[in-house]
């Protein structure tokens, strides 16, 4: 179900050129589109004719936290305002009335209500601890983004939930996902801080969880999905369009993971390495623009996962270690022409200005 660019013919002078620019050992020339081994050097060219805007791919859910996830047996609450029109997806507090919230108190308050909730947040708010975010919210900030500081959100077993437009400067971790919470969209939000903790995780049974369009800097752990203790089946989860700016580690680190597709991501500096599969995880990887990063793709050393990188562009990065084959979601996406990542993630991600 995936729309890849189709090139219907390649003149034989171009052809040549690329298996020649492939082959070279040198660092590309920062004025000219840099090669990766993994790279597909026609990829820009085809796409130019018509990738989606930015500002509706932005704004668009796309990925796992579309696909409709497993109910365990929860019942209709007959709030169909928050529920999306073909049974599953994500769409939070969906048309609901927006209440505004300024501190915390008022924050948590609105949170204790039956939703579903739409809550859009102003100024700077400082959490009294982890807040738990209940199944059919929206928390989103108002323009130029909500700085949220002293804790961070929970979303804990919850349904259907989107958190949009928020700046989290923490030193412990900023979005929790877990206790099989799932239809989950992260997006629009900066991430800072970390002080060795991660910064967003997903895990303990969380599925069908997307994590698009977000900024990640100054931390040695970026997103983490799933554990050890994690059982097979669960963690379906998209991650694309993020800047990883900075950050040492975990773009994300995969554990258990039963799908976890990674596309158009800017990776920037990274000491350590871009993204990791362990714990027999299965991640695509794919459509990536990696730079002066220590390591782009890897599995785990000790108890790896598998791990298939395609079309990714590599500068001063060397090249990705594969394991195994990963199945493509079943989702429609679109890949945006790796070459543009760099502007268009490194303009795009983040809380909007």
């Amino acid at each position: 179900m995936r729309l890849h660019p189709i090139v219907l013919q390649v003149p034989l002078a171009l052809l040549c050129a690329v298996l020649v620019a492939c082959s070279q050992q040198a660092d590309p020339d920062p004025s000219d589109p840099p090669v990766g081994a993994d790279a597909d050097p026609e990829q820009g060219e085809a796409e130019e004719s018509g990738p989606s805007p930015e500002e509706e791919q932005a704004e668009t859910p796309v990925g796992w936290a579309t696909e409709p996830a497993p109910a365990d047996g929860e019942e209709d609450d007959g709030e169909a305002s928050a529920e999306p029109e073909d049974g599953g997806g994500v769409t939070g507090g969906g048309d609901t009335e927006p209440v505004t919230a300024t501190g915390s108190d008022e924050l948590t308050g609105y949170l204790e209500e039956d939703g579903p909730l739409v809550v859009e947040l102003e100024g700077a708010i400082e959490l009294d601890g982890d807040v738990q975010v209940p199944s059919d919210t929206t928390l989103v900030g108002s323009d130029g983004g909500t700085a949220l500081t002293g804790g961070g959100l929970v979303v804990d077993g919850a349904d259907n939930v989107v958190l949009s437009g928020l700046a989290f400067d923490t030193d412990e971790t900023a979005v929790s996902v877990r206790g099989g919470a799932g239809n989950v969209w992260v997006h629009r939000s900066t991430f800072t801080g970390g002080d060795g903790g991660t910064l967003l995780e997903v895990a303990d049974g969380a599925d069908h969880v997307t994590v698009a369009w977000n900024r990640f800097s100054e931390a040695d752990s970026a997103l983490a999905i799933g554990g050890a203790d994690d059982e097979p089946g669960a963690l379906h989860v998209t991650v694309h369009h993020n800047h990883f700016d900075g950050t040492a580690g975990h773009h994300p680190r995969a554990r258990n993971a039963e799908h976890v597709h990674v596309f158009n991501n800017y990776f920037r500096s990274n000491a350590e390495y871009g993204v990791e599969s362990a714990h027999a995880s299965n991640v695509l990887v794919e459509g990536n623009y990696f730079q002066n990063s220590e390591l782009s793709v890897t599995p785990d050393e000790d108890d790896p996962g598998n791990i298939e990188a395609r079309d990714n562009l590599l500068v001063d990065t060397p090249q990705p270690e594969i394991r195994g084959e990963v199945a493509d979601p079943p989702y429609v996406y679109e890949l945006d022409p790796t070459t543009e990542i760099p502007d268009l993630v490194g303009d795009g991600a983040g809380v909007p200005d």
